[in-house]
């Protein structure tokens, strides 16, 4: 039997208990993006404190994209969308992502064509985001919806990976 999102939103508050913190959460929601949208790729980042780097706290490629990978936060178009406004970004093509990707060529050599970022908000603040890539074509406004409602969840893991920077 094929579990709902609402048994898969259920599993992952479920995996907020586990003790093996932040994978148990990671991997739940993994688990129920990959059944209810799908992908090649799935990673989770998380800001760094003062807001101009991300660090990769998870990836189902790590030869690709390894756990503990930084990226420098840009001032363009996306990450305002992105870590901004807090709006989810939808690539549909790798056009739609060439322009705020410096890595858009590896991106395509590995056969992903459309990816969906989603911040990840606490209070105000986004503490990082989910992103999610398969292959082009593979998404549109219905997989951002459900995307969003799934990758949020992470957000008790996040804050917990915060407040151990900070600490």
């Amino acid at each position: 039997m094929t579990k709902t999102l609402e048994q898969d939103l259920r599993a992952i508050a479920l995996a907020w208990q586990d003790s093996a913190q932040p994978q148990a959460t990671f991997e739940a929601v993994g688990e129920a993006l990959k059944r209810h949208v799908g992908y090649g790729l799935y990673t989770i980042t998380h800001a760094l404190p003062g807001g101009k780097e991300v660090e990769r706290l998870y990836s189902t490629n790590e030869a690709a994209y390894a756990v503990g990978g930084r990226k420098p936060v840009q001032k363009d178009a996306f990450r305002e969308k992105v870590f901004g406004t807090h709006q989810a970004f939808l690539g549909r093509s790798p056009a739609d992502f060439k322009p705020y990707f410096p890595d858009h060529d590896f991106i395509v050599s590995l056969g992903l064509g459309s990816v969906i970022n989603v911040p990840v908000v606490v209070g105000g603040i986004a503490l990082g985001s989910v992103n999610i890539l398969d292959r082009e074509g593979a998404y549109d406004e219905t997989h951002v919806e459900k995307a969003t409602a799934i990758a949020r969840m992470v957000a008790p893991a996040l804050l917990g990976c915060s407040q151990m920077v900070a600490g």
